[in-house]
Formats: structure tokens, sequence, C-alpha cells
């Protein structure tokens, strides 16, 4: 599955309905504390209180949070909270893409294609990947996993449903899915916090070449 396919996830959802990770001010050193902070945030941003998710996420992202970064490109994309900015929205997703983000990629990927800028029919996506993931492509299944972690285009968020996805896609050498699975583990979403979990599949996602999963790796020592 090419980078242009999955750059339709977002904008042919019309991002309907997308789930943060963590809220907060500042993140603090252990994991719990960071999903607590930055669960603050998809609650403002959830209820449509875009006014105070936007700061929120601006707090978190200036620690240099990726997830933050992208969230923040959204809003600034699409005008919640503030006026539509094509450029601090595509700064965001910038910064969250170098640190390895697949979802900032895509979309800014996205926002080069005036086609899809407009709208793409999220159904021709839906069944893209469907398709994919019959014929067991890793990244189909990856891009389906990260569709439930976020809650994208009408899917419910399910960790559980999501890390399943990401698992099959690591078991075929997925770089992407496995540093989604370390940071499940690491920063404890949707499981028990385990730090030999989160070692495990970093250093997977880190030899698979993901900058992210290196980053967080080097924090845990």
């Amino acid at each position: 599955m090419s980078h242009k396919l999955l750059s339709k996830t977002l904008l042919g959802c019309g991002i309907a309905a997308v789930s943060a990770l963590f809220a907060g001010h500042a993140l603090a050193a252990k994991p719990a504390d960071h999903y607590t902070k930055l669960n603050q945030c998809i609650g403002y941003y959830n209820q449509s209180q875009y006014e105070q998710a936007l700061p929120c996420f601006t707090d978190v992202a200036r620690t240099g949070n990726d997830q933050a970064e992208t969230y923040l490109g959204i809003m600034y994309q699409h005008g919640f909270g503030t006026k539509p900015d094509l450029a601090t929205a595509a700064r965001w997703y910038n910064k969250a893409a170098k640190q390895g983000d697949r979802w900032a990629y895509d979309n800014l990927m996205a926002m080069a294609d005036p086609k899809l800028a407009t709208g793409k029919n999220y159904d021709d996506y839906r069944k893209a990947l469907e398709a994919g993931v019959k014929k067991g492509d890793p990244q189909a299944e990856t891009a389906t996993g990260v569709m439930y972690y976020y809650g994208l285009g009408g899917t419910k968020q399910n960790y559980d449903t999501a890390r399943n996805w990401f698992e099959r896609a690591a078991q075929k050498g997925d770089a992407v899915a496995a540093n989604y699975l370390g940071r499940m583990y690491y920063y404890e979403i949707g499981v028990e916090q385990n730090s030999m979990m989160a070692k495990q599949y970093l250093a997977q996602a880190a030899k698979g070449g993901n900058v992210q999963a290196k980053k967080l790796l080097k924090k845990m020592k």
C-alpha cells in the first residue's frame, strides 16, 4: 500500500471523529501521568470544546510529543477552535512526521494533493484498505489499527482491536506497527504498563528504522 493511499485516511473521512491520547500542560516523568494528562485533551476535543483543546494540545506539543503535534495540525487545517491556517497546520504535521508519525506524514501528503484536499470518498479508502488486508499487506493492517486506535472515519475507538491489528502487522516486520505497540505498553494505553514489552516492540521498530521508536528507547535507558 502506498503512502498516497494511506494519506486518504483523515481527509477521506472528513475527520469526523479524532481521539487524542494525552493531555495537560507539561508531561510528567511517569508514563501513566502522560496518559492522564493527554487524555484531558481528548475529553475537550470529543466534547467539541476546541477552545480548551487547542491550548491543551499546544502545551503537550511543546514537549515534542508527535501525537499532540499531529492533532494540532488537524485543528489548524480544519479550523477547530481557531481560524483555518494551512501553513501552521503543515508546520505541525511536519514536526510530527519528522519523528516518524505516519498519520502526520499522510496528512501532510494529502494537503499537497488538491483532489484529497477537497475531500475524497471515504468508502473508496475503506475498500482499498480491506483489499490490502485480505492480501495480508502489513501496511494495510497497520492502517486499520490506526483507524481503531484514533477512532477515525466513524470507526469506534477500540484499543484492543487496534492492538490486534498492530500485532498482526508487527509479526510481518512492520516497524510502524511495532512502534505503536511499544508506545501502548510504555504509556499504558489500553494495556497494563509493561516496560519489557515496550522495549521489545520499540527495539523491533527501531531496527526497522523508526525514528520515533529510537528516541523513546533512548529515553527509557
